[in-house]
């Protein structure tokens, strides 16, 4: 589920009203994504609404970077180091089958 509009807008522009660049690419879209860092619904659990810090400016690429594969990846490696309490919506990702998959050859 999108973040709501006015929560959106602080994500992805500035002070200045414009769009920010990515987080990740550094380049700037048209109609970049908010992106939930932890999932909405898991988020709402612990906190009761979306805010802001629960989000950032990511291209359409990249969005699907960090949720299909640098997510899943995170919460191996913090996980492996002793962390505890990570988001259980990082453990995997539905889109691909294991998160230790190679994507490219």
């Amino acid at each position: 589920m999108p973040f709501n509009p006015d929560t959106k807008r602080k994500i992805v522009r500035g002070k200045d009203g414009n769009h920010l660049p990515c987080r990740m690419c550094g380049i700037t879209y048209p109609l970049p994504d908010a992106v939930h860092i932890i999932d909405e619904k898991e988020w709402k659990q612990k906190k009761k609404s979306d805010l802001q810090c629960n989000g950032i400016p990511l291209c359409p690429n990249c969005h699907r970077v960090f949720d299909e594969y640098l997510r899943p990846k995170l919460f191996n490696a913090l996980k492996e180091f002793g962390v505890e309490g990570l988001p259980e919506c990082w453990k995997k990702n539905n889109k691909i089958s294991d998160p230790d998959e190679e994507i490219l050859p």
